[in-house]
């Protein structure tokens, strides 16, 4: 006889998402009372393992975030700016070549500043995050990493999703990025699709976690 279990969140008794592990309202992981109670010792010991495993880190607070956020964002601009710049420069000596008017080379410069930004930033946090850094520069300034709820490195795929749910928080005024003041794991909106934590990690510690 299949026993079916009672999936809910053990801290704010929140019902689980289809094929979650994680609470949506909460951030923690969820618990499965009723397995607990009819599993296995071997399955118990690793319910156990799971959750022990996540609540050893030390989890970034909201305010840290927002500081290596800020640093990053202005770095990304600085590198937009810095491309766009050259570009306008080549259009402005060579762009009546191509029978671009100064007015179509302006609007040319404008899009394109706006492509770099959102294309650079993109390889930029993804790459940082899933390298052996597993971080980007204004994370690694402060002592965050990026990792999964097990502890390993996320992977470049799991990073572009994570990058692009920032989007959504954005879309839902910034609803999202709060929510990393009160979920238990200090998880943002666009942490919890894979389930990806940010961490303090001491600056000796690095080269170690690293590899």
């Amino acid at each position: 006889m299949e026993m079916v279990l009672e999936e809910v969140c053990a801290s704010c008794g929140s019902s689980r998402l289809p094929d979650g592990h994680f609470c949506l309202f909460c951030g923690d992981v969820l618990s499965q009372p009723a397995a607990r109670k009819g599993a296995t010792p071997s399955a118990r010991l690793f319910l156990h393992t799971e959750r022990s495993s996540s609540e050893a880190w030390e989890y970034a607070g909201f305010w840290l975030r927002v500081w290596a956020g800020m640093f990053d964002i202005c770095l990304e601009a600085v590198g937009a700016l810095i491309l766009t710049i050259g570009l306008d420069f080549a259009l402005n000596r060579f762009g009546r070549f191509f029978g671009l008017s100064p007015f179509d080379s302006k609007v040319a410069v404008g899009m394109a500043f706006i492509m770099i930004l959102a294309v650079g930033s993109w390889l930029y946090c993804a790459f940082a995050e899933s390298s052996s850094w597993r971080a980007t520069l204004g994370k690694r300034l402060l002592g965050l990493q990026v990792i999964t709820a097990d502890g390993g490195r996320v992977s470049f795929g799991q990073a572009t999703v994570r990058h692009m749910m920032k989007f959504l928080s954005l879309f839902i005024l910034t609803f999202g990025f709060l929510m990393s003041a009160w979920t238990k794991r200090r998880q943002a909106l666009h942490d919890m699709p894979c389930d990806c934590l940010v961490v303090r990690v001491p600056p000796e510690s690095f080269s170690l976690l690293g590899h």
